[in-house]
């Protein structure tokens, strides 16, 4: 419960901070998009899947071996095994805040205003690496750090090429309400330990 207030309070945060829903459209570039632009999306998040994928196996020692990046994803995916036992309102919060505000509310504040910032003041590459190691911080996990920076290099990258948060938030979304979709068809929300 905690967390989706946070995320929500993050999200009115950024609304007044930016002027509202005019400002969160034109300021954090969150408006329509192209079905072009979201397959770019797509296509980035599935290279860092695979960058992501092969660092582990290479670096497996050092980063962790892609069984325990899996075994993380799906503590994740079941809200670490929170939403094994929960009642149906608690499973309807956990899943908006995993399923929609996480998402929207790290795209905005990532993607969205940290970008449009550091973008008026340094060149693309280095806007895109600042943002993508905030965003792999923010996650703190250690064998989730490669996942995160390769996922934050491919939206900052989206979002310089389109110009737009839109495209990756689309991404994200379905990404996380993929992962707890999996995390419950293959664990049943009760991941191992």
């Amino acid at each position: 419960m905690i967390s989706a207030e946070v995320y929500l309070a993050l999200l009115v945060a950024l609304a007044l901070a930016f002027g509202g829903r005019a400002g969160i459209r034109d300021r954090l570039r969150l408006g329509p998009t192209s079905a072009r632009a979201v397959g770019l999306a797509l296509a980035a998040w599935l290279a860092a899947l695979a960058a992501t994928g092969a660092a582990h196996l290479v670096l497996g020692g050092v980063l962790g071996s892609p069984r325990e990046l899996w075994d993380m994803l799906m503590r994740i995916g079941s809200d670490f095994g929170r939403l094994s036992g929960a009642g149906p309102l608690l499973i309807a919060v956990i899943a908006l805040r995993a399923c929609l505000l996480a998402p929207l509310g790290e795209e905005l504040l990532f993607r969205g205003a940290l970008f449009g910032w550091l973008r008026q003041h340094l060149n693309a590459p280095a806007t895109i690496a600042l943002t993508a190691v905030v965003f792999a911080a923010i996650h703190q996990t250690p064998v989730l750090l490669p996942y995160a920076f390769l996922i934050g290099t491919a939206a900052a990258w989206v979002r310089e090429r389109t110009g737009s948060t839109t495209p990756f938030l689309a991404v994200h979304l379905l990404s996380n309400a993929l992962l707890v979709t999996l995390a419950y068809a293959l664990t049943g929300w009760n991941p191992s330990p």
